[in-house]
C-alpha cells in the first residue's frame, strides 16, 4: 500500500467517525447524541414541551368536559408503596408539646421517585448532558439543581389520551418486556376512535401491569414491565406531546430492547425532546370507564432544585 492510498483510507475513516453519532460509537448505553439536546425554544429554555401549553390548548381541553366526573390517577403513598432499590416512603406524624393531643404535623422521609410522579428534564440525561445542552457538572449540586429544576414546570392542563394496549391485545395484563410499537399506538387509536395525537397532549398507556400488585406479586411488578419502545418514543415526540405516562414504575419497556442500553426512552423523551414522563399512573381507573380522551390536570410541587415531583393527576370528563 502506497502513502497516497494510506492517506485516503485514514481520511475516509476519520470522516466516517466524524459523521457517526458520538454516543453510539463510544458507549452502548446512549441512544441519543449529546449534541442533539438543544431546545427549539432557545438557549434559556427550562420548560421544554411545557411551552406548548398555550391558552388555546387549555381552552380546547376544557371543551372535553361534559359531565364533570373527576378521576384521580394517583396511587396511595405509604410505606407499602412499591419502589426500586433503596427508594422508600416513610411518614412520621408528630404532636407539638403543650397541645394536649389536639395537633398533628407530618414529617416525610422519602424518595420523590416513589408513587405517582413526574420526571423533570434533569431526571435523566445522556453521557453527562441534559436537556438543552446543560452539562451535569454545571447544574448538579447535592443541595438542589442549579437549572432545570421541577419548579420551572407550569401546571399541566391539557387534553389527555388513554391508549388501552391491554384491551387492544385482548388481555388483562400485557407481558413484562413487551415493547409497544408505533403500529400498536396507531391500532389502539383506530380501535378507540382517536383521529390523532395533537401537539400539547398528554398520552397515557394502560397495560394492566398494576394487576400484579392486586395479586400480591410485588417483586414481579418491580422485575420489569411493558411499555413504549424506542420507535414509539420518537414517534410520540414527533407529535409534539407534552408528557407520556403509564401504569408502571419507569414507563418504558424493561428489560430494554437491546443489551447495554440505559433507559433509552427516558433519553429520547426527557433529554432530547423535553417531554415529561409520568410514572405509576392508575390508568386502570380510566380503562374501566372506557375513557379515551379527557381533560387532564397535573401540577408538580414547586420544589426548587428538584428533578422530579409527586403529582395527583386528575382526569375530568
Amino acid at each position: 500500500m502506497n502513502r497516497s492510498t494510506a492517506r485516503r483510507i485514514v481520511a475516509l475513516l476519520a470522516a466516517t467517525l466524524a459523521n457517526a453519532p458520538a454516543a453510539a460509537q463510544t458507549d452502548p448505553r446512549w441512544v441519543v447524541d449529546p449534541a442533539s439536546l438543544a431546545s427549539p425554544y432557545g438557549d434559556d429554555d427550562q420548560r421544554g414541551s411545557a411551552n406548548r401549553l398555550v391558552p388555546d390548548t387549555v381552552q380546547a381541553a376544557l371543551a372535553l368536559v361534559q359531565t364533570g366526573e373527576t378521576v384521580s390517577l394517583a396511587v396511595p403513598l405509604s410505606r407499602d408503596t412499591p419502589a426500586y432499590g433503596w427508594r422508600r416512603f416513610d411518614l412520621i406524624v408528630s404532636q407539638n408539646e403543650g397541645t394536649a393531643h389536639s395537633n398533628n404535623e407530618d414529617v416525610v422521609i422519602a424518595s420523590i421517585n416513589t408513587g405517582t410522579q413526574i420526571d423533570g428534564l434533569a431526571h435523566m440525561g445522556v453521557d453527562g448532558h441534559f436537556f438543552n445542552g446543560r452539562r451535569g457538572a454545571d447544574i448538579q449540586a447535592v443541595s438542589g439543581l442549579r437549572e432545570l429544576g421541577i419548579e420551572n414546570v407550569p401546571p399541566i392542563v391539557t387534553r389527555g389520551v388513554l391508549l388501552d394496549i391491554a384491551a387492544l391485545k385482548g388481555v388483562d395484563r400485557v407481558d413484562i418486556g413487551f415493547a409497544i410499537s408505533v403500529a400498536d399506538i396507531q391500532a389502539a387509536m383506530a380501535r378507540q376512535g382517536l383521529a390523532s395525537i395533537k401537539p400539547g397532549d398528554v398520552v397515557l398507556f394502560h397495560t394492566g401491569h398494576r394487576r400484579l400488585l392486586d395479586d400480591g406479586q410485588r417483586a414481579r411488578f418491580l422485575s420489569g414491565q411493558p411499555g413504549p419502545g424506542i420507535a414509539a418514543a420518537r414517534w410520540l415526540a414527533a407529535q409534539g406531546v407534552v408528557a407520556v405516562g403509564g401504569d408502571s414504575g419507569s414507563l418504558e419497556v424493561m428489560p430494554f430492547e437491546h443489551d447495554g442500553m440505559l433507559f433509552p426512552v427516558h433519553q429520547i423523551l426527557l433529554a432530547q425532546h423535553g417531554v415529561y414522563l409520568l410514572e405509576n399512573v392508575a390508568t386502570e381507573r380510566l380503562a374501566a370507564r372506557g375513557w379515551s380522551e379527557f381533560l387532564f390536570i397535573a401540577t408538580p410541587l414547586p420544589i426548587v432544585g428538584a428533578s422530579s415531583s409527586w403529582i395527583n393527576p386528575v382526569a375530568i370528563r
